[in-house]
């Protein structure tokens, strides 16, 4: 059944617009490549490196990076991973048409592209290897190529490749055979000669198709292989049988090698060389020369006789002692037991002396000494050249210049490397002092102790500082340094835990301390190989392999008990006798059969002996030999026991013959490790054979190469009895007993520490004696055991002894045991058995040691460290004894920092490159912080029992400090996870008594958290920092805050602190708030909230004050708040915006930091409400935002006055609360007087806020008012809350403040001058608006002046010198008091006179001056007027403007501003402003001075401008009032109280006009009575008087100014007197120019009216309508003679004052455009912006008028012809008539649209109308001002000229003229 098919769809038919063509550009891209690379490729070796980056290029394309560019095999290994891989050809089918799927399609133009790009890239490699040959002729002697280093496998992964795009490609598949061949891979030839004729098909088809030429040629390739291989099967496939029956042309031939440059190993079977010569050609670089290299040889080819003889003879060579060469040495390699012993591990097999044998290697030569300085030089010995002879014996010497220079290099050279060195002898050598000094102190008189310390000490003067150290272990701990070695390393990097001890284990590790060893001679490895090889050369053709063996160890055997042998030759032995041991056996078990003695003696019992070693050392409990290799080795051993005890029966020596007697040791030891031993059997044979040696005297026999039994004595089996006798002991231990702690305890105290066991006596009761008084003989034979043990041994069993007091949580006497350890370690590496071992066996052990140390100083340091009680029963001399123990392990261990130190200094190279070698010299850091770090603990803990010193703090900050001097320029402090750091963190804060504790801490937290503290300087010591901790910021608070309050706070901005505290806050965090801190916030914020109470005030002085607040438990945050850590914040906020002085900045502050400080400073008093700082701070934080609210501009002052008065009352409220919490407070721990700053600032708060510009307010709360019940009870009644301070009140609360601050500073002038100014203020207010107890104070104006005079003198005596800049307020303040008591009367001229001239800057009076009689006001005021010049003079800056004003009001008193005087008096007050406060373009310069408040500086400015305009209204100077306006304007933020200014100053600007040009008022009455049409025509008339050339009248330029003056007002206030202004000028202006009028418009209204006019033709009539429409402010329509008369629209009649002053404003505009030629436009009226755009005002350019105009057009119009033509002149009626006018079409005014009706809002409109474009423009001309100040005095001087050339009255022409002087004259 057909599927459904949709009949309503139709397919798409812009399929192909939607074709992913991404894939072809890719594909595209990559050919273009590919065929610039090819290009390159062709053009030969000069191109090969431009054509290597070619494909490099064309590798790197996008194709490369699809699917299909793999191989089958890297898709296959990437599906196996898991990894997704996107088929590049799966997203083609969506875009590819129908046609796309042909061989043309894409997919195969990609396979085509790989195909090609990997097949040239591999010809690019072998081109590159033909280029090498044409180049190296060496090259062409190769035998065969190397697949890497020739690069074969460049060529061959790229022909793979190419292979895997396209496989059928036979001539690839044949050259990639013939490079197989030339790297001699005859297998993969074969594979791609079969792959190229496709031998894999269907071996049944016999038919097959005739190959292609390259097919041809791979098959006789293959034939001829196939051939060369002899395999026939292959030949007889049917793919081959082309083949074989048929020849190859001859000329083909030719072409059958496709790479004939090329070398083909694969063309013959060549066999391998002989074995002699193979081994010779092997041994011509083996150098033989000692018996042990001898031994390795012969093991390495012990069964080839060639290459034996071949070796002998090398052997024999290299023997001769006439041969001059230098002599090699072999690499000593470690006994593989004690390898064994020291690095297995449970799981791993070893490498033990049985099978040693697979695992040894032929011994190298040794690399050059590690120690010897690493050069290029080679000695002249090893050169072969001659010594050179001392210089004072050659003939010719050099000269004193080149051995001058020698010396001086060779000194720098000594110089630099000492200098490096001699950082870390400093502080080494002050390290050991500081150790020794307190050592002495503890009364540590330890003499090896302290000469360790010495020698350490000594060692950082010497050059060669290791010689200095004498004891055995600190020489073989720096030979283990300088000779790094991995298996070493690795016996102290091992983190595995060791298995614990059995009883076998105990029974291994009691041997070894068992053993005597003495001084025996060293075998010589050299001596004798020569006369050893010489005799078997001689018996050479009857030798074989075997009896080689059997000789080299006879020879051996010969010096077993007489000379020690090497570590590696008996690492040889053991090899040897593992591998020929069949031969060795029947070799001699033959000759003992045969009777064949000789030499047997030292062989026989030598090779039982070792046996016995060897099977001992695979059977103790650390072993992890397979059981096989055991059970093999015991079976050798009974073997070889059964040849000793034949050969002993067979010699029969005597009983005490020392081979008898060795072999009833060796057959006791052989009984002893028998699988299941009896003890009481072993001990009866142990007693025999003691008793045996000591009944026949058998004296002591040697066996130094044998560990198991080294020696043969009596003595040492009276050991191993002794062993076995305490086995009993042993057995509890290791039984189920160990579980139970008490045993263990009551077992192993009195064993390992006898002198803490008592034990009560018989003698009498209560007393008790040490159990080492009393012990019996068993636990004295465990001493005795325990002495000879093994330190292993000794530590298992502390450790033990600490584990069950842990168990029963005995913590402290655990902590006893690990320091025992320690110092048992420490005592057995001093012990001679330490000394008497081996190099070797010495060094290793001194690792194995360190290793067990490090155990125990870990857990000791940790449980030191954490827990409190671990001292408690440590006594003195236990400590003492640890403690030299520690000081002993620190000397040991230095040897490894004075290494480095020599490494870093460049005298010592680093001895490997591995980094084991790293983790090796890591581990050995951390031992050596960790052991310094113990010692400190131990240390501190004694003495705190001893009471030597005086100050133990400092002593032990000193030796912290000294460790850590020694650390850090090492980089050792980050070792072991910074425990020393830690530990001296923590150390130091905890030392109360430590002066300068911050020098001792800065390091520790710069190394630890990067943090400084900024006392003195860090250095890098490679730590890297930690993230500080909230718990580690708690700790570190009380240091910090005592160091940061011991600082400056100015210098705490600058400092490291600084940064400390905010990385401490931020670790911090925010504080988090409780119901406690809520509810304390509350009330915090109501008290704030509240009116300034005065009784609040005065109680505040009594200290009667306080808040509500609850008590914060003492917990998070309320210990930083305990610290003072919220205040510290706010003060560091609240002093960094206090950085700059206020009075001395240029820019506003950023008030972020201030409030800032204020929120951390709440904080502080949510948990502290009673501190006085805090509060007093937080008032400060009020003050300088308040004071930063009002500096800069006078905005908030005029429009947001409740800010204001909230942050005084802020202020207020906190310098109340400060004040009264401040009573009995010690302020010598503050920076400076606190409680000064307290008080003065106080007062000047209270003092400022009484003054403008705050007035009073924030002690007004009238609108703060409460209910009060009647006393009748019958009702309410509003009050406010309380009575309102009055002013006077305020200066008596400011002046009591004042006293208090003066009384502590008083020498601060300021104290004396503000109290002066209180007494001023409240001396002048009147006494009968006094209380009576205020009227009781008795201020009299002496008073003020004595005030002022301690004022002056203070600040007098405060200049540091003469030419310091003087201070000029005290002095001014005195000369201004002193003015105004003369002028009130309260003080005579003369005595204030007398009293001024007695201050420093005070005029003298002389007896001829003309004031001296003081007889007149006008002496008075010349002499205060010298003195404030004088004043002037000392003010060098300019910035006193008070002087200068107030000579200004002395010389004109705005009181008498109506005196016949006043105007003389102005100008004169006038000249002095302008002299240095008043610019030509009335610019006053004003500027704040030093001791001046916070917004005083706009008061005072208001001030000034309010008497500047008095001036220049008294001298009618309109010019420079006019600009002074302007700057006003401009500068709005300038002024206090700024509208009532401006209002005030465009007031007397009026004024000043009506007064200039004579204006009188009400002269707007002219246009009362005139109806609008008439009115509208008076206006046209005086609109194009005003634009004219005119004359303009003065009544004109009064207008003008007056709308200037309304267009800078810009609407700020009522326009209502500027406006009165302009109509009265307007109204002026008409009835001074209206008889100029040539027709009366009143007549010409009523001519209109009554329809005198009459239009004789239509197109006049319609222009009459059209005039007289747009009269009435309708527009005319085609239809109007249509429409039917109807009532119309009564026109209104009276002409309102808005009408008037946009006339004016139309007419002073008009006057103000550029005259546009004598041509008028009709229409040109209608062009303005304001004003009445009627037609007959555009008809009246013309001199006749607007009706004459209109006759004038009637009477032409009576000349038209019927068509309406002008016949004379018609294009200009054309152009008049039938033309649309120019800006007819444009938008009407909204005078003409709107009809004129009355409205209320006539007047707001009139006054807010164009104020948006006048404001604009008043704005740009203002902006230009500046520019044009030359043009604007020309423009006043030519308008005075103007208005003094009107005709105008007599006395105005004069009043003119004089401001035109005075214009000039500013």
């Amino acid at each position: 059944m057909p599927g459904f098919q949709a009949i309503n769809l139709e397919p798409e038919e812009n399929v192909d617009e939607q074709i992913d063509s991404t894939k072809e550009l890719h594909v595209d891209e990559a050919l273009k490549t590919f065929q610039k690379a090819l290009r390159l490729h062709a053009q030969g070796a000069r191109s090969r490196e431009a054509a290597g980056t070619a494909y490099d290029e064309l590798f790197q394309s996008e194709i490369f990076q699809y699917r299909e560019a793999r191989t089958e095999y890297e898709r296959a290994e990437r599906h196996a991973n898991g990894e997704d891989d996107v088929l590049a050809l799966a997203a083609f089918s969506e875009g590819l048409d129908i046609d796309a799927g042909g061989a043309d399609g894409i997919a195969a133009t990609l396979a085509l592209t790989l195909y090609l790009g990997y097949k040239n890239y591999g010809d690019f490699f072998l081109d590159k290897l033909k280029d090498l040959r044409t180049s190296d002729p060496e090259w062409q002697k190769k035998p065969k190529l190397s697949y890497h280093a020739d690069g074969g496998d460049k060529v061959l992964e790229n022909w793979a490749k190419a292979l895997d795009q396209d496989p059928s490609d036979p001539e690839l598949w044949r050259r990639a055979s013939r490079f197989a061949a030339a790297i001699n891979s005859g297998r993969l030839k074969r594979f791609c000669l079969e792959a190229a004729i496709e031998m894999d098909d269907d071996p049944a088809v016999t038919e097959v198709e005739p190959p292609s030429i390259a097919e041809a040629l791979t098959g006789e390739q293959l034939k001829q292989q196939l051939r060369l291989l002899g395999d026939h099967m292959a030949l007889t496939h049917p793919v081959m049988a082309p083949w074989i029956g048929n020849q190859l042309p001859v000329l083909m031939k030719k072409l059958l090698d496709p790479i004939p440059f090329l070398p083909d190993p694969t063309q013959t079977l060549t066999p391998p060389a002989s074995p002699v010569r193979e081994v010779q050609d092997a041994v011509e670089e083996i150098r033989v020369s000692t018996w042990s290299q001898l031994g390795t040889e012969l093991l390495a080819h012990v069964r080839d006789v060639h290459a034996l003889h071949i070796i002998c003879e090398a052997a024999e060579e290299e023997s001769r002692p006439d041969v001059n060469m230098e002599q090699d040495k072999a690499v000593t390699e470690e006994p593989e037991e004690i390898k064994q012993d020291a690095t297995t591990s449970p799981g791993d097999k070893e490498g033990v002396m049985v099978d040693a044998a697979e695992h040894q290697k032929p011994a190298d030569d040794k690399p050059a000494e590690p120690d010897a300085p690493l050069t290029r030089k080679r000695s002249q010995s090893v050169a072969g050249l001659a010594e050179p002879a001392d210089e004072s014996t050659l003939p010719e010497k050099r000269s004193k210049r080149m051995r001058r220079r020698e010396t001086i290099e060779q000194g720098e050279l000594s110089n630099g490397v000492s200098g490096k060195l001699q950082v870390y002898q400093d502080v080494d050598a002050r390290l050991v002092q500081v150790t020794k000094n307190i050592l002495e102190n503890l009364e540590l008189e330890d003499e090896p102790t302290l000469a360790r310390l010495q020698q350490l000490q000594d060692s950082t003067t010497l050059e060669d500082r290791t010689t200095a150290f004498t004891s055995r272990a600190s020489q073989d701990f720096r030979h283990v340094l300088t000779n790094f070695s991995e298996n070493t390393a690795m016996i102290l990097l091992n983190k595995e835990e060791k298995t614990s001890l059995s009883l076998s284990s105990f029974l291994e590790h009691a041997k070894s301390g068992a053993q005597d060893h003495l001084d025996l001679a060293s075998f010589d490895d050299h001596k004798g190989v020569k006369a050893f090889v010489d005799d078997l050369d001689k018996r050479r053709e009857n030798l074989c392999g075997g009896d080689l063996a059997y000789e080299w160890i006879l020879a051996i055997s010969k010096t077993y008990t007489s000379e020690k042998w090497s570590d590696e030759l008996k690492t040889t032995v053991v090899q040897m006798l593992t591998r020929s041991h069949e031969a060795l056996y029947h070799r001699i078990d033959q000759k003992i059969r045969d009777g064949e003695l000789e030499g047997l003696k030292t062989l026989v019992p030598m090779l039982l002996e070792l046996h016995v070693d060897i099977y001992e050392r695979i059977t103790n409990p650390n072993s992890v030999v397979d059981y096989a290799t055991r059970a093999e080795t015991k079976d050798r051993l009974a073997r070889w026991l059964d040849v000793a005890s034949a050969y002993i029966q067979l010699i029969n020596p005597p009983s005490d013959d020392p081979v008898a007697v060795r072999f009833m040791w060796a057959c006791v030891m052989s009984a002893s490790h028998a699988d299941e031993p009896v003890r009481e059997h072993m001990l009866l044979i142990w007693t025999s054979l003691r008793d045996f040696l000591h009944d026949n005297d058998v004296q002591q026999i040697t066996l130094p190469n044998n560990l198991v039994m080294p020696l043969v004595s009596a003595a040492a089996a009276d050991r191993e009895i002794s062993k076995l006798t305490t086995m009993d002991f042993f057995l509890g231990l290791f039984q189920d007993e160990m579980e139970n702690p008490v045993h263990v305890i009551e077992t192993l105290e009195p064993v390992l520490n006898p002198s803490t066991v008592l034990v009560a006596t018989d003698k009498s009761e209560g007393e008790a004696e040490s159990i080492a008084d009393c012990a019996g003989q068993g636990l004295r034979d465990l001493w005795k055991f325990l002495t000879n043990s093994s330190t292993e041994l000794r530590l298992f069993l502390w450790l033990q002894l600490g584990y069950a007091y842990e168990a029963i949580d005995y913590r402290t006497k655990k902590f006893s045991c690990h320091l025992r350890s320690i110092e048992m370690i420490m005592s057995d590496l001093e012990s001679e058995a330490y000394a008497n071992n081996s190099d070797e066996s010495r060094r290793l052990l001194l690792l194995r040691t360190l290793k067990s140390l490090d155990e125990q100083v870990l857990v000791a340091l940790n449980m030191a460290i954490n827990e409190r009680d671990v001292f408690d029963i440590i006594d003195g001399a236990h400590l003492k004894s640890s403690i030299r123990a520690l000081a002993k392990v620190n000397c040991l261990l230095h040897a490894a920092a004075l290494y480095d130190d020599e490494i870093r200094a460049g005298i010592a190279s680093t001895p490997s490159k591995s980094p084991y070698y790293t983790q090796f010299t890591n581990k050995l850091r951390d031992m050596q912080v960790r052991t310094w770090t113990l010692q400190y603990t131990l240390v501190n803990e004694a003495m705190t029992q001893h009471e030597s010193f005086v100050a133990p703090d400092q002593e032990r900050a000193d030796f912290l400090q000294a460790i850590h001097s020694a650390m850090g320029p090492r980089q050792y402090c980050k070792a072991s996870a910074k425990i020393f750091l830690n530990v001296m963190r923590r150390e130091l804060l905890r030392m109360k008594d430590l002066d300068h504790w911050e020098d001792y801490m800065e390091q520790v937290l710069w190394d630890t958290y990067a943090l400084k503290l900024g006392a003195s300087v860090t250095e890098d010591h490679g730590c890297s920092p930690e993230a500080l901790t909230r718990p580690r910021t708690m700790q570190l608070l009380d240091s910090v805050m005592t160091l940061a309050n011991r600082m400056p706070m100015k210098d705490l901005l600058k400092s490291d602190l600084k940064t400390t505290i905010d990385h401490m806050q931020q670790t911090l965090g925010p504080m988090k708030s409780t119901n406690q801190m809520m509810h304390n916030l509350r009330n915090f914020n109501d008290y704030m909230k509240r009116p300034i109470h005065p009784l609040r005030l005065y109680r505040a002085m009594h200290g009667s004050v306080d808040l509500d607040a609850v008590t914060i438990p003492l917990r998070g945050d309320a210990i930083l708040a305990k610290h003072g850590w919220f205040h510290l914040l706010g003060m560091i906020a609240l002093t960094k915006f206090k950085g700059v002085d206020l009075n001395r900045r240029q820019t506003p502050g950023a008030t972020d930091d201030l409030r800032v400080g204020a929120a951390n400073l709440r904080s502080q008093l949510q948990f502290t409400p009673n501190r006085w700082d805090t509060w007093f701070r937080l008032a400060e934080c009020f003050d300088y935002e308040l004071d930063e609210a009002v500096l800069w501009t006078a905005e908030k002052i005029n429009k947001d006055r409740a800010e204001l008065v909230k942050f005084q009352r802020h202020a207020i409220h906190c310098y109340t609360l400060a004040l009264s919490h401040s009573h009995n407070v010690d302020t010598t721990a503050y920076e400076g007087d606190p409680l000064h700053d307290l008080y003065h600032r106080f007062g000047m708060r209270m003092y400022a806020s009484s003054r403008d510009p705050f007035a009073m307010e924030a002690f007004q709360h009238s609108e703060l008012e409460r209910y009060f019940i009647e006393s009748t009870g019958n009702g309410t009644f509003k009050l406010p809350v309380h009575a309102e301070m009055s002013p006077f009140k305020v200066w008596k609360y400011a002046s009591r403040l004042f006293r208090m601050a003066r009384e502590r500073q008083p020498q601060n002038w300021k104290n004396h001058y503000m109290l002066a100014k209180c007494h001023w203020k409240m001396l002048q207010v009147d006494p009968e608006k006094l209380s009576a107890e205020d009227r009781k104070l008795g201020l009299t104006a002496m008073t003020v002046v004595m005030n002022l005079k301690h004022a002056v003198e203070t600040a007098h005596n405060a200049r540091k010198s003469r030419r310091a800049e003087p201070i000029l307020e005290p002095h001014y303040k005195i000369a201004s008091v002193l003015h105004k008591m003369v002028k009130r009367g309260d003080l005579p001229a003369k005595e204030a006179a007398k009293i001024l001239s007695e201050q420093p800057f005070g005029v003298p009076i002389r007896d001829d001056d003309g004031f001296a009689a003081f007889s007149e006001p006008k002496h008075w005021e010349d002499y205060i007027i010298s003195n404030l010049i004088k004043l002037r003079d000392k003010d060098k800056s300019n910035w006193q403007h008070r002087f200068i004003m107030r000579h200004a009001t002395i010389l004109f008193d705005e009181k008498l501003a109506n005196h016949e005087d006043a105007s003389s008096a102005a100008k004169a007050a006038f000249n002095i402003l302008c002299e240095s406060m008043l610019t030509k373009t009335m610019v006053m310069n004003v500027w704040k001075c030093d001791s001046e408040r916070p917004g005083r500086h706009h008061v005072y400015t208001e001030r000034y401008m309010r008497f500047v305009t008095n001036i220049l209204v008294i001298l009618s100077d309109r010019v420079n009032m006019e600009q002074l306006l302007k700057r006003i304007r401009k500068k709005a933020a300038d002024f206090y109280h700024f509208t009532d200014l401006w209002q005030w100053c465009c007031a007397q600007f009026v004024k000043l006009l009506r007064k200039v040009y004579n204006m009188p008022e009400g002269a707007e009455e002219a246009f009362k009575s005139m109806s609008m049409d008439e009115f509208d025509l008076v206006t046209e008339r005086i609109t194009n008087w005003a634009a004219g050339d005119g004359p303009h009248t003065a009544t004109f330029f009064c207008m003008k100014d007056a709308i200037e003056l309304k267009k800078t007002n810009g609407g700020l206030i009522k326009a209502g007197p500027i406006d009165d202004l302009i109509s009265d000028c307007y109204s002026k202006i008409y009835t001074e120019i209206r008889g100029e009028f040539p027709d009366d418009p009143a007549k010409i209204v009523e001519e209109r009216k009554a329809g005198d006019v009459k239009l004789v033709h239509p197109a006049v009539q319609n222009l009459v309508s059209t005039e007289a429409q747009d009269s009435r402010g309708t527009s005319p329509t085609l239809n109007d003679s249509e429409k039917p008369e109807g009532p119309s629209r009564a026109r209104k009649t009276a002409v309102r004052r808005p009408d008037i002053l946009r006339r004016a404003e139309l007419a002073v505009q008009r006057s103000l455009e550029p005259k546009a030629g004598p041509a008028k436009s009709r229409v040109g009226s209608m062009s303005s912006k304001r004003g009445s755009r009627t037609p007959l005002a555009a008809m009246s350019d013309d001199s006749d008028g607007p009706d004459a105009q209109v006759r004038r057009e009637a009477a032409e119009g009576m000349d038209l012809d019927a068509d309406g033509h002008d016949e004379e002149n018609d294009g200009d009626d054309e152009s008049d008539l039938s033309d649309a006018p120019e800006q007819s079409d444009e938008e009407m005014p909204p005078g003409l649209l709107m009809p004129r009706e009355e409205s209320s809002g006539e007047e707001a409109d009139s006054e807010s109308e164009g104020d948006e474009d006048q404001a604009e423009e008043a704005e740009e001309a203002e902006e230009a001002e500046e520019e044009e100040e030359g043009m604007e005095e020309t423009h006043i001087d030519d308008g005075d000229t103007e208005m003094a050339g009107m005709e105008t009255a007599p006395e105005n022409q004069d009043e003119t003229e004089e401001d035109e002087e005075i214009g000039v004259g500013a």
